[in-house]
């Protein structure tokens, strides 16, 4: 089995690689792609590397044409803003939607359009709880991800056919980089979590492997919430 994992150089990116280290594996990585190949080293993986910025559409392009079949595809690659709605350049919407949504959309468009109609295939794009819920704050990136949201449950529809699964995962706060904060803030969130503590990027991962294995043959079209009950 061959699964595609973009933003593997982030937490959750190298957490899911993990999750599927049977899997021969393609990460793709726009930063840090040494400290991906260290990681894939001393995790004995077997995976090649693609560095590739996904907000440019001629590297991106390049990169499709040499990208062979996969089995499944995972995709985790993001990016965040902060700040008040009326404060943020228009610019920094068409950044986050080429990131999240259409490069998203154009991976897949490539990888279905290349299968052969009878090899199944199996997507998890990696959304949030904001994209659910909405944040104050965060509205642009909300935004986005919805829009992933909308997208997965009509191209489930469209493809199913088509011998496709697609699903998302909605996380809440997760102990990762991205979310690294005071202390005093991360223990207000973990005071509002049922659950009591933040999710760990392990966790992430198994979700996803789940929604990519037999167990789970039957789902599609759906969203997962990770969030320990928060919201």
């Amino acid at each position: 089995m061959t699964t595609l994992i973009t933003g593997a150089s982030g937490a959750i990116g190298r957490s899911v690689a993990l999750a599927f280290r049977d899997d021969t594996l393609i990460l793709q990585a726009h930063t840090q792609t040494e400290a991906l190949r260290a990681f894939i080293a001393s995790e004995n993986l077997t995976a090649d590397v693609v560095t590739c910025d996904l907000d440019d559409d001629v590297r991106l392009e390049a990169w499709l044409e040499t990208l062979g079949p996969v089995d499944r595809i995972v995709h985790v690659a993001g990016n965040h803003a902060h700040g008040l709605l009326v404060d943020q350049p228009l610019l920094e919407l068409d950044r986050l939607y080429r990131i999240h949504i259409r490069s998203m959309v154009r991976l897949v468009q490539h990888v279905v359009g290349q299968k052969p109609y009878d090899r199944p295939l199996d997507i998890v794009v990696v959304s949030s709880v904001w994209g659910e819920v909405g944040a104050a704050g965060e509205v642009l990136y909300s935004t986005v991800k919805a829009a992933q949201l909308g997208f997965v449950k009509a191209f489930a529809r469209e493809a199913g056919p088509f011998h496709v699964r697609i699903n998302a995962v909605t996380p809440g706060w997760i102990d990762t980089p991205m979310n690294d904060t005071v202390e005093e803030t991360k223990q207000s969130v973990r005071d509002e979590i049922p659950l009591g503590r933040l999710g760990g990027p392990g966790e992430v991962a198994e979700t996803i492997r789940f929604l990519c294995s037999p167990a789970a043959s039957y789902i599609t079209g759906t969203a997962l919430r990770i969030d320990g009950g928060w919201v």
